[in-house]
């Protein structure tokens, strides 16, 4: 039996999947587009085939320079290491078990290699830690903050 809809559906589990060679600008734009909140994840498929996790919030720690909206998602420091898994190989509960064994406590659900949900396990939602108010999501998102074709750097979201 596959990893459940109910079980990816929690609201811990909200998250936004971008392609590594995506653009920090781009994918806060598709953060504000979602209408996406500071505690979803940002999933991120590494250029090596790895997945890497952080918390939009944590996007506000970058440094503020001119190039930060361009710099490759890939690249950014404060991704942690994520476990994957195809949704129909394992059952809801291995699956859980899985992502609090994960440096992230995030297990990335994938459908033929695509991202279709995490699960998050042992992380609270809190609003503690940085905040990423408007001003910050512009900041950082710059020329790509309007953007509503993302092409092909988006794999994914919570919110369809």
């Amino acid at each position: 039996m596959p990893i459940s809809d109910e079980a990816l559906r929690k609201e811990t589990n909200r998250f936004i999947a971008v392609k590594g060679e995506a653009r920090v600008g781009q994918a806060l734009a598709a953060f504000k587009a979602l209408e996406a909140q500071p505690w979803w994840h940002l999933v991120v498929q590494k250029l090596d085939g790895s997945w890497a996790v952080a918390r939009f919030r944590d996007l506000a720690a970058l440094p503020d320079f001119a190039g930060a909206p361009d710099t490759q998602v890939n690249d950014l420091e404060n991704l942690t290491a994520a476990s994957a898994v195809e949704r129909d190989t394992i059952e809801t509960r291995d699956a859980q078990a899985q992502a609090r064994k994960s440096p992230s406590r995030v297990l990335v659900v994938t459908a033929n290699g695509t991202p279709v949900g995490i699960l998050v396990e042992g992380v609270r939602r809190s609003a503690g830690g940085p905040t990423l108010a408007a001003p910050d999501v512009n900041r950082l998102g710059g020329k790509y903050i309007n953007l509503k074709d993302y092409g092909t750097i988006l794999l994914g979201s919570s919110k369809k």
